[in-house]
């Protein structure tokens, strides 16, 4: 069983590292995208640089990807912020029991929320609604973003309760 576990924490682990790296990859476009359309608003007529007139869509949708994406590789890598008052002044096993403790409300938090989020995805789905902006969207599509992002970090809240944090970079 052992080594079942241990493959499944490698696989999910490679799976992390992968949604981690696309989310700073893509919080890195987004920069240049956001900035090449600030510069082409103020001074493109001058130079005849066209302006998306989505930006604030696109940024929108990109930044739900990049974000909740990124929540699962910041966990397993142990990176979030948290306040360590009491913890480093606790025995290693109290520490341990605080830290699966923390573990646990994470993996119920963020099933919840993507419970919630695919029954939101499913009526979307069912009911056709668009976003009202100019690209007239299909909600389902960044909910479903959004809910992918929430499921991978309940996942890995509890491969985190099991196995303890990520050796990955």
């Amino acid at each position: 069983m052992g080594a079942v576990v241990e493959a499944a924490r490698g696989w999910l682990d490679r799976v992390f590292l992968w949604t981690g790296y696309l989310a700073g990859a893509l919080f890195f476009g987004l920069a240049f995208f956001v900035t090449y359309d600030v510069l082409a608003r103020k001074w493109g007529s001058l130079v005849g640089l066209p302006t998306t007139r989505v930006t604030d869509e696109i940024s929108g949708y990109i930044l739900v990807l990049a974000a909740t994406w990124g929540l699962a590789y910041t966990l397993r890598t142990d990176a979030h912020v948290r306040i360590d008052v009491l913890l480093p002044h606790m025995p290693p096993r109290l520490r341990a029991l605080a830290d699966r403790l923390a573990w646990l409300v994470m993996a119920a938090f963020a099933a919840l929320v993507a419970w919630r989020i695919w029954i939101l995805v499913e009526d979307s789905w069912q009911t056709g609604i668009r976003s009202s902006t100019y690209l007239l969207m299909p909600l389902w599509v960044p909910q479903v973003i959004l809910g992918v992002g929430f499921s991978l970090l309940a996942v890995a809240a509890i491969v985190s309760m099991i196995a303890g944090p990520s050796d990955a970079p």
